[in-house]
């Protein structure tokens, strides 16, 4: 079963007389793309928002891995978030971008901060629901206040406490672990100092080789041929008289000492190391397939690659969560449907939780494992994107995902419908005999038949070619169907249509208006 990483508990939020989110409930689970898709103005970036820290619900709960966090800044939360502007910073090079959070961030304290408090989560529930009770006098509030202070100064010992073991464990590591490494190193090095005569006598031998060269030299011969011989041999000679290898152990030991201290500030910190960071960002820009870009400026990057260094950014620190706001809209077409599959991969193999905004229905289903639906601050419909698609919950869903022509019919029972003054099977059943209803046939649903044998039968009114398909507008018993075809249509030409019972899909006729781009911002 997926474990709720998120829950979103009755939130509301108004600016001002706007009201963009309405008693809102929805969680996500560890693990799982979700994207929010709507038209402009119907509060998805607002819930964004909220989750990241960056407003604050006027009312209702933000629960974190069981913990409320609606009064927990941003930087304290496990989420990262890529703008839609990517947010970059234009003075620094795509390194220290990447770098920026390793560096002022500390995650490890900031997770052992929530562990703690979401130690003690129930009982300051409990306090605070007693505190809110209808029935209560100024003497039990009082007494409940100082008990959440008890509470609180609880909290922050065992944080301090926590973080004490924390660091003298680590400490401890480093000490393990350079206790083995320098001690060897100091070996090592005693060892070379013992071959002393052994240098000596490299040295003479080096020089009696370059007399020999000179002789023969001098003799006629090429100095190439009569150094050829010899190659070899002063290769290995010049190794031990110049003592590289008691320099390359001097060096060691250096860095040794060097990563030692380093590692000790780090563990006292809990911060990471400048190796660690290299390595993490390293990695991240070769996740992003940014390789050999790290001097690079930011001015000196295309869109699609700036975008990439803002997720590398994003996610160089391990989040728990990814929050992408729109993230992909400044992008060309075809970087755009190549960054959606690179994106749904990277996700798959961080194995962390995107939370996605955009207001394009084709990417919402492309990347998604669930997809959330929102109109005016409310939530549509949530589902697979095969169930968005396939089962939409109410005409603004069906006309905002794709394009459907929707038909007002009545369902007779024993999975019939009819609509257009015809009778047509469906698989639908859960509507009373007689009830209203929504029909529901996507234009790519419909096949084209000779008009003799069409129950659905009228005039093209206009075709547009799609690349794919064409796009033929029919008006049929005066209402306008949109029809998907792979052959041509001309206007005025008269066609008909049939439909399988699979492709009718039946709604519920409810007070919820059609998607209206013309009224869209």
């Amino acid at each position: 079963m997926a474990k709720k990483l998120i829950e979103l508990k009755h939130i509301n939020k108004a600016f001002g007389d706007n009201v963009v989110v309405k008693d809102l409930n929805l969680y996500v689970n560890d693990n799982e793309f979700i994207t929010f898709v709507g038209p402009s103005g119907c509060g998805k970036t607002t819930i964004l928002r909220i989750i990241g820290g960056f407003e604050t619900p006027d009312s209702g709960e933000i629960i974190f891995n069981g913990e409320i966090v609606n009064n927990l800044p941003p930087y304290q939360r496990p989420i990262n978030t890529v703008f839609q502007r990517y947010a970059l910073f234009p003075h620094l090079n795509v390194f220290d971008n990447v770098a920026f959070g390793l560096r002022n961030y500390n995650r490890v304290y900031e997770e052992l901060k929530s562990n703690v408090r979401k130690s003690h989560e129930a009982k300051r529930r409990e306090l605070i629901k007693a505190m809110q009770a209808k029935k209560i006098t100024k003497e039990q509030k009082a007494e409940i206040k100082v008990e959440l202070n008890e509470l609180n100064k609880q909290i922050d010992e065992e944080i301090w406490e926590q973080k004490e073991a924390l660091v003298e464990k680590r400490l401890e590591a480093v000490e393990e672990k350079y206790e083995k490494i320098i001690p060897a190193l100091e070996e090592q090095i005693d060892i070379e100092w013992e071959k002393d005569d052994e240098v000596k006598a490299a040295k003479a031998r080096i020089n009696e080789i370059e007399e020999d060269i000179e002789a023969q030299v001098e003799k006629g011969v090429s100095r190439a041929k009569a150094t050829k011989k010899y190659d070899a041999e002063l290769k290995k000679l010049r190794n031990v008289a110049n003592w590289t290898e008691l320099t390359r152990l001097e060096k060691e030991l250096k860095q040794a000492h060097k990563d030692k201290a380093e590692e000790i500030k780090s563990a006292k910190s809990l911060m990471m190391t400048k190796k660690q960071i290299k390595e993490a960002v390293l990695n991240a820009l070769k996740l992003v397939k940014l390789e050999g870009y790290e001097n690079r400026k930011i001015d000196e990057m295309s869109g699609g690659q700036q975008q990439r260094v803002a997720i590398a950014r994003a996610i160089v620190n391990k989040p728990k969560i990814l929050l992408l706001d729109e993230c992909l809209s400044a992008l060309d077409l075809k970087l755009r449907q190549n960054m959606q599959y690179e994106l749904k991969e990277m996700q798959r193999k961080l194995g962390i939780t995107f939370i996605f905004v955009t207001h394009d229905q084709e990417e919402a289903l492309t990347m998604s494992d669930t997809v959330v639906v929102m109109n005016g601050g409310i939530i549509q419909q949530i589902g697979t994107p095969e169930d968005i698609y396939n089962e939409p919950k109410n005409r603004f869903v069906a006309s905002f995902i794709g394009e459907s022509n929707i038909i007002r019919g009545k369902y007779l029972g024993e999975k019939i419908v009819e609509f257009m003054g015809e009778k047509f099977e469906c698989v639908d059943e859960n509507f009373e005999v007689g009830e209203e209803c929504d029909v529901v046939i996507r234009p790519e649903d419909f096949d084209r038949v000779d008009p003799s044998k069409a129950k659905l039968k009228g005039i093209v009114d206009s075709v547009v070619f799609k690349g794919v398909h064409f796009e033929i507008c029919a008006i049929i018993g005066g209402q306008e169907f949109v029809i998907h075809d792979y052959e041509i249509a001309h206007p005025g030409d008269e066609i008909g249509l049939s439909v399988d019972p699979y492709e009718i899909h039946l709604m519920k006729v409810e007070n919820v208006s059609e998607y209206d781009p013309s009224k869209q911002e």
